[in-house]
């Protein structure tokens, strides 16, 4: 094959994969895809309207970020809830957002803040619409946009990488844990204190609250573990007593 035919057949290549990707990451993040998951190839190749190998490219990548997993000889599945991955995301959250708000501040002009405030009223709507969907996303706005005043682009990539994490493996359980009240008057605490340029109280704010969503992410995705337990050992225990010879 000629070169420029070559190359235009993996640029083309390379848009069906990405097509792909995209709308798989969309099915993800609405939950049309749920953990555990089997995902058939031709569906999804029928529902995106592109062959079996864009999709099988767009999964090999999903499994290098651990939003899927391949069981041999039989698929792909979606992972499901894992607390203690929670955990570790918003610890290093944590320790990656509040580390640059030094440079945060410095950079902070009256764009920022407009721009921050903004990001706050859509949460605050999303909240008071009890849009679930709508508040993650805003939540990640609003994070990330005081993340991005700091204008550090290496840890930006890495704190997109997280949500990418987040927001495509774990956007169901975020919607059922989440809290709202709480998290909002604290998105004003946040920042309230960006305005007024304190940056110990800043840190304090942030952190306490990161560590505020995790502790309560994390509690209840245990207990929602325990009754999926729970509901699986009576569900046998029933089969098993239905199946009792009584002759």
């Amino acid at each position: 094959m000629p070169p420029a035919k070559k190359a235009k057949k993996d640029v083309e290549r390379t848009d069906l994969a990405h097509k792909a990707y995209m709308g798989i990451r969309q099915m993800l993040m609405y939950n049309e895809i749920m953990p555990g998951q089997k995902i058939r190839y031709q569906d999804f190749a029928d529902q995106l309207g592109v062959s079996i190998t864009p999709v099988i490219h767009a999964l090999k990548f999903l499994e290098f970020k651990n939003i899927v997993r391949y069981e041999h000889n039989k698929g792909y599945y979606v992972n499901e809830a894992n607390p203690e991955e929670i955990r570790e995301i918003y610890e290093t959250r944590e320790v990656l957002e509040v580390a640059i708000l030094p440079k945060t501040l410095s950079n902070l002009d009256e764009a920022g803040i407009q721009r921050l405030r903004a990001a706050l009223d859509d949460f605050e709507e999303a909240v008071r619409k009890a849009d679930y969907y709508g508040r993650l996303i805003s939540d990640m706005k609003f994070h990330f946009t005081l993340a991005s005043l700091s204008k550090c682009r290496i840890q930006l990539k890495i704190l997109e990488e997280l949500f990418d994490l987040l927001f495509l493996r774990y956007s169901h359980d975020l919607v059922v844990t989440s809290i709202s009240d709480a998290s909002l008057h604290e998105h004003h605490q946040i920042l309230d204190s960006l305005v007024s340029r304190n940056l110990p109280e800043l840190q304090k704010n942030l952190s306490d609250h990161l560590v505020h969503v995790k502790n309560h992410i994390v509690k209840n995705l245990d207990r929602l573990n325990v009754e999926k337990k729970e509901s699986v050992f009576d569900f046998h225990s029933f089969k098993s007593g239905n199946n009792i010879n009584l002759s």
